[in-house]
């Protein structure tokens, strides 16, 4: 039985101490947008606790990433922070609420996102805590009083003050500042600052401790059936765009595949035309024929086998190394067993927001997709270390990515950017600035500047040279 378990935890509670409780489970960073879907695609978990997540910098977790990992039959709890707020959201379609904080969010009792928030450091800090949450404060604060340490009335002013500003300004020693401020004893301020200190109630960490115990207890079985969650059109293009999906070189989404392969790969507009298609005919089909029975969807399976070189009992397998998930794999099958009864078409328009899935499940049929899913992962973490200038003009950045990759510069950007799908000028403009830090980072030459071209060695070394 597969009790593989995932938890997303960062500020709330380091890893060294949460292995001390639950030492089986992988421990991921704080999560964001399409993270819970990537380690579906990647784990197949029987269970997922949501502890930490991100939020300002990057996309929150969508609430329908956790509906769609209870509808695939994996446990999702949440608490303490990001978690308490998803789970106080979705606990009537599944996901599991634990610990007092969720308790407060679900009663209404707490109706503020921002009494979870906190800002925290970066990987290289373990995540630790910049700043103290406001229930955090709220908790030390409540346990001052109990101790007799503060009355209610200077409590009360406190949090007030505490609740006006932002929250990265949030913390303890401020509070202490406060106390001072509004005119609480020397001695006892002391106190205060002693119990914070010492004796500091911490219900984000108590959370997530309760949380890791609730994992350990939960059955083999997955939980029980329910009505399957209505996905709306937004989460299905989510769902093809933003999955995160994790390789020796740094993390991608298959959206990122895409747009790297089409200013990178000369062979994109070939692909490209393959996924659309791949999709006008299976709706086509679809439409005038119905869905395909069982014999047909055993035929494309055997196929899709065949042509990923595996027998079919290890189709399963190879679908993960290609990050695609039971339902995706179910997807592929069925649109293979309707391209196979029918062959032909000239429609080729898609629909909006889906061509990322359609294009990387081409490139899994040709086989170039792990290629891809590594070279747009290492292309994206190369060009992190570099920053190019501000205000370059496009025909510079157009002309250099041409000169360092060979890609040619169409006649028509706009018909092009309009055929290939890839949104506007500054988000094209914005992919090829990710293809030239790269190359700068990599190979020590990015942009072209005037009178400078660049040759291309045999050994795929950009050598920079200048014009007559």
């Amino acid at each position: 039985m597969n009790r593989t378990q995932i938890v997303f935890l960062g500020p709330s509670l380091n890893v060294t101490d949460a292995r001390t409780v639950h030492p089986d489970a992988i421990y991921l960073p704080p999560a964001a947008m399409g993270d819970v879907l990537g380690a579906l695609r990647k784990y197949r978990p029987h269970a997922i606790g949501l502890v930490d997540g991100t939020f300002l910098a990057t996309m929150s977790v969508f609430h329908k990433e956790l509906l769609y990992a209870v509808d695939q039959g994996t446990w999702v709890l949440g608490a303490s922070s990001m978690g308490a707020l998803r789970a106080a959201e979705t606990d009537c379609y599944g996901v599991v609420g634990v610990g007092g904080i969720y308790e407060r969010l679900a009663s209404g009792e707490i109706e503020d996102d921002d009494e979870v928030a906190l800002t925290h450091a970066d990987a290289e800090g373990e995540y630790r805590a910049l700043s103290d949450a406001m229930v955090t404060i709220r908790a030390a604060l409540n346990g001052a009083v109990e101790l007799g340490i503060i009355d209610v009335e200077a409590e009360q002013e406190l949090l007030r003050r505490s609740k006006l500003r932002w929250f990265p300004d949030r913390r303890l020693t401020t509070v202490i500042a406060d106390a001072l401020d509004i005119g609480v004893a020397a001695p006892t301020v002391d106190a205060l600052r002693q119990f914070f200190r010492h004796d500091l109630r911490d219900p984000k960490r108590a959370d997530a401790l309760q949380l890791l115990e609730k994992l350990k207890e939960l059955p083999d079985e997955p939980p029980e059936e329910r009505p399957q969650t209505v996905m709306s059109p937004v989460f299905h293009a989510m769902l093809a765009r933003d999955v995160v999906v994790d390789t020796d070189e740094g993390s991608t989404t298959f959206d990122r595949i895409r747009r790297y392969a089409a200013v990178n790969e000369p062979d994109y507009e070939e692909i490209m035309s393959a996924a659309r298609q791949r999709l006008v005919l299976v709706g086509l089909g679809v439409w005038l024929m119905g869905d395909p029975a069982a014999d047909d969807l055993a035929r494309a399976r055997a196929r899709i086998a065949d042509r990923l070189g595996v027998d079919e009992p290890d189709l399963e397998q190879r679908a993960r190394e290609l990050d695609l998930d039971e339902s995706s794999l179910t997807s592929l099958v069925y649109s293979e067993a309707v391209i196979s009864r029918w062959e032909s078409s000239s429609l080729a328009r898609l629909q909006h927001g889906l061509i990322a899935a359609t294009f990387t499940n081409e490139l899994r049929m040709r086989g170039r997709y792990e290629e891809m899913r590594g070279a747009s992962a290492l292309q994206t973490t190369a060009a992190g270390h570099v920053h190019l200038p501000e205000n370059i003009r496009a025909s510079v950045v157009l002309r250099s990515h041409a000169a360092l990759t060979g890609w040619q510069i169409p006649d028509d950007l706009l018909q092009y950017l309009e055929d290939q799908e890839l949104g506007t000028v500054h988000e094209f403009l914005s992919t090829l600035h990710t293809s030239i830090r790269a190359q700068q980072a990599l190979f020590g030459v990015g942009l072209v500047e005037e009178g400078e071209h660049i040759a291309v060695i045999e050994d795929g070394e950009p050598m920079m040279t200048r014009g007559a």
